[in-house]
């Protein structure tokens, strides 16, 4: 991207992911971190510090007149729709990077959609995952239709947050299938398609949910998510597909293919290419910040946009029976 115009980049919300993207942000080349807000104090003080040079306020009328080619927000779920509204409302900017889920419901992230449509630009959803080698060899396989006709899969998320003994309350951190469960809804759904369907069997919980779905394929599905499950430190997601020919198992660590007539082949992520120019968190999210920066100096659309993220969030309200199945 060496030529090409500089990026100014606004980051609203300086918890986790925040400093995360920031922190990547400020290698890219052709881009400049040019304001942060947020609400806290101490986080103020903390990403003033660590971001040194750099524009930080309390105050989004301030926040809001500064120029941006594109704001990130990265904010807890709940306040994604009136934030990302009032960028467009105010027309802060056109290019705009949102941490997942995009928002709380699927009639929130519509709206949106519709927001997005009208104001043009590049929208994403920081669904990491897509951005995993083992994940992406994985669906290349898929591609390629390696194990033959699809007939059915199997998908979970895995941590420990709420096993016994480990926090206090749910509520803290909300849904588990939108905290934790979307990860692995979003790959399911760029696997296979949009048009996953849930049986009325779904189980579902504050802790996590258990579900079925089919397609008009005759593709099968099962979902297992719990933050509740013992052993788990970090987050784990991962897939097992049954073919016609054969398994692909994967997860952010190898994928694996287990063809019926031959013997079984796996591909670490260490196989895969997997260096990045600078690591912070995995290396997943510097490939989706690069990602997103090139498209915006390039032109084009970005693979996970609003209407693919919103995608999420509507099969996610049949889980938790916001709509009818």
């Amino acid at each position: 991207m060496q030529g090409k115009k500089t990026l100014n980049i606004g980051v609203i919300g300086m918890g986790k992911m925040g400093l995360l993207h920031a922190s990547i942000l400020s290698t890219i080349p052709n881009v400049k971190i040019s304001a942060i807000f947020d609400k806290s104090p101490i986080m103020k003080r903390f990403a003033a510090k660590v971001l040194g040079g750099i524009f930080v306020t309390d105050s989004f009328d301030a926040f809001a007149e500064l120029k941006y080619d594109a704001i990130y927000v990265t904010t807890p779920i709940p306040t994604h729709f009136s934030i990302v509204k009032d960028i467009y409302s105010r027309g802060i900017t056109r290019n705009i990077f949102v941490e997942k889920t995009l928002t709380s419901s699927y009639e929130q992230s519509a709206a949106l959609c519709l927001e997005a449509k009208v104001a043009g630009g590049v929208t994403m959803v920081g669904y990491m995952c897509r951005f995993s080698p083992t994940f992406r060899k994985a669906r290349a396989l898929l591609q390629e239709e390696t194990i033959g006709n699809l007939i059915s899969f199997k998908a979970y998320a895995y941590a420990s947050d709420f096993a016994e003994g480990k926090g206090k309350s749910l509520k803290i951190k909300g849904s588990a299938n939108r905290d934790l469960g979307s990860h692995v809804v979003d790959l399911s759904i760029w696997f296979f398609g949009s048009d996953l369907q849930i049986e009325p069997s779904a189980q579902n919980s504050e802790s996590g949910s258990c579900f079925k779905v089919h397609n008009s394929r005759i593709l099968t599905g099962e979902f297992d998510i719990s933050w509740s499950k013992a052993d788990y430190r970090l987050p784990e997601f991962g897939l097992a597909i049954t073919g016609s020919k054969g398994i692909i198992k994967v997860n952010a660590d190898f994928a694996k293919l287990e063809k019926n007539t031959e013997d079984a082949v796996s591909w670490f992520r260490q196989d895969l290419h997997d260096n990045v120019p600078f690591l912070l968190g995995a290396p997943e999210y510097y490939r989706e910040d690069a990602y997103f920066v090139s498209t915006i100096i390039n032109g084009g659309s970005a693979e996970s946009d609003f209407v693919a993220a919103s995608k999420v969030d509507l099969l996610i309200d049949h889980v938790e029976g916001r709509l009818a199945t």
